[in-house]
């Protein structure tokens, strides 16, 4: 259960910190006076979305915080699951700053946001205005009728069987388009294929030139080959031509120093040096001369090599940046081109998967659908006395379900029913408040005061089911009062026994029968606003419930109403 709640600087709370009990809690006080600004707190700490507006006006940061003493409860899986140890309870705290960041935290942990949702779908639920949209969502009555039922074996078991099928059924489609298209697809492959065969492209191995960088140069070379020759010759010509016999004069040099090596051995390292000079220079016109064989300008060459590097080029446009794409881009389409030739015998084999597992996700769709029915007319009987306990003696009450009719999927030729991930099933609740009317949809003619008790009544169906959770009732007063307040409270009274329940009331009926009675005021402390929650016993919740009787002006019959309420209610 919520033993203790702390807010710090959230909304217009200053700082605020409750304690809480055991059974029935209510919240009261005027309209405005934050009661829903704590229901924003408690729902920020189990994981909704924050924004730097809900911090307090002139803050950098809030905080709201909850300790949940589960030592009365059951085995929680999900703290299991998540390695979370509970056994002295459990500490949730959220902190968000005006730049936009949250954090969350859990027994001093740092957790996602969405594992707090996880958890806070288990510790608490929080019926309010959203609770009520959900009840009228004809969408959402499917899983209401499936919880209720406890048939999640049998949906789970469904849901298995449709994905498989599903998948099947998805592949089957794309495969028979294809077949479409296949003829063409295949001679578009199958030229694109040829094409980049013809070319001869290679992936270079390693320490191997790549070749469109090897023709570039060679390219150069030709387009260039007249100035390269004659810088050639002209540096073999200095080197060791008539011209320029620079080879003849190292060696000369070279010789006179060795000659004065003899006089001066210091010149020796001179020498050493002009001889390796001698030899570079060597090396240089055996190079330069074996160049000039080579280089010469090849208009048939030039032509060849241009055309290549054209081929390359067009190829790398049409198919990818480099021979290696290309090469990759033509082994997918081979693996694609092959599939398409076996596409005829892939269709028969995925037609009699997708026919076998229709059968398969039929029959246990009809099975989840027959449990449905079984469940419906029990939830509709169970609906009808609650609801007759709620002042709605000749309510009825009744769960629809129906299946929409389709053609069958694969060889299938009669009509079957649709299937969706849910089932076979259409599920809508409906009712008749009033004796002599047609059952019609829950979201079309209930009222709000019907809708709150409706509402509870599939909740104290559920109410004896699960562990020791928290429950948050908001607006379940919504269009009621007098005898069926009391009703409803007493109700709330009779869920509180297994869970611990909160409510937010305006009625005087439903506060009278709360174990702890909390008022929610504002107040007024150095010209700025805060919300103050302080329990009431004895003469101050007295007057509380008066002041919810007869207004803000209390008088004596007022104040002896509220004393008599709380004095039945405490009779029980």
């Amino acid at each position: 259960m919520l033993s203790e709640l702390r807010i710090k600087n959230f909304a217009i709370i200053d700082q605020l910190q409750m304690q809480f009990g055991k059974g029935f809690n209510c919240l009261t006080g005027e309209t405005g006076a934050g009661k829903s600004i704590l229901v924003d707190a408690l729902n920020l700490l189990l994981g909704s979305r924050s924004s730097p507006e809900m911090i307090r006006t002139g803050e950098e940061d809030a905080s709201v915080e909850a300790f949940f003493d589960l030592t009365e409860s059951k085995e929680w899986p999900v703290f299991a699951r998540m390695g979370i140890e509970t056994s002295e309870g459990l500490l949730i705290k959220r902190l968000i700053s005006r730049a936009g960041k949250s954090r969350a935290y859990l027994n001093g942990n740092a957790v996602t946001l969405h594992m707090l949702e996880e958890i806070g779908e288990d510790l608490v639920h929080i019926y309010g205005q959203h609770e009520h949209q959900h009840f009228l969502d004809p969408a959402r009555h499917i899983d209401i009728l499936d919880q209720a039922g406890k048939l999640l074996p049998w949906r789970q078991a469904f849901q298995e069987v449709f994905t498989r099928w599903s998948k099947a059924r998805d592949d089957l489609r794309e495969c028979t388009a294809k077949q479409k298209e296949r003829m063409e697809r295949l001679d578009l492959l199958s030229f694109q294929s040829k094409e980049i065969a013809q070319a001869g492209l290679h992936t270079p191995r390693p320490n191997e030139p790549d070749e469109e960088a090897e023709l570039s140069a060679e390219r150069s070379r030709l387009i260039h080959a007249e100035k390269l020759h004659t810088l050639a010759q002209q540096g073999f010509e200095a080197l060791d031509g008539e011209t320029g016999p620079v080879l003849q004069i190292l060696k000369s040099t070279l010789q006179r120093l060795r000659d004065g090596t003899k006089m001066d051995p210091a010149l020796k390292v001179v020498a050493d040096t002009l001889e390796s000079a001698l030899f570079q220079a060597q090396d240089v016109a055996s190079s330069l001369r074996s160049y000039l064989d080579r280089v010469h300008f090849d208009p048939q060459r030039l032509d060849l090599v241009e055309s290549r590097l054209h081929e390359i080029q067009k190829l790398k446009k049409k198919y990818g940046p480099s021979v290696a794409e290309i090469l990759a881009y033509q082994e997918k389409i081979d693996r694609e081109r092959a599939a398409l030739e076996t596409l005829e015998d892939r269709i028969a084999e995925l037609g009699r998967e997708n026919s076998k597992l229709w059968k398969e996700v039929l029959a246990a769709g009809e099975e989840l659908s027959r449990q449905r029915q079984k469940i419906g007319k029990e939830l509709g009987k169970r609906v009808e006395q609650e609801l007759s306990t709620l002042g709605m003696r000749k309510a009825r009450f009744a769960v629809e379900i129906r299946q929409e009719l389709e053609g069958a999927s694969g060889e299938e030729r009669e009509a079957a029913p649709r299937i969706t991930d849910q089932g076979i099933d259409q599920v809508q609740f409906l009712i008749s408040p009033n004796p002599g009317e047609d059952l019609k949809p829950l979201d079309k003619i209930a009222s709000g005061g019907e809708l709150s008790r409706i509402m509870l009544a599939v909740k104290s169906i559920f109410s004896g089911e699960g562990g020791f959770r928290t429950l948050v009732f908001d607006e379940v007063d919504a269009g009621i009062g007098g005898g069926i307040a009391e009703v409803v409270g007493r109700k709330l009274k009779t869920i509180s026994e297994v869970h611990q329940v909160f409510c937010i009331t305006h009625l005087a009926q439903i506060a009278s029968l709360a174990d702890f009675h909390y008022r929610v005021s504002k107040k007024a402390h150095g010209g700025r606003t805060t919300v103050e929650v302080i329990p009431l016993e004895g003469p101050e919740r007295m007057e509380e419930i008066a002041r919810m009787i007869g207004g803000i002006k209390m008088t004596e019959k007022t104040l002896e109403h509220a004393r008599e309420m709380l004095r039945i209610a405490k009779k029980g």
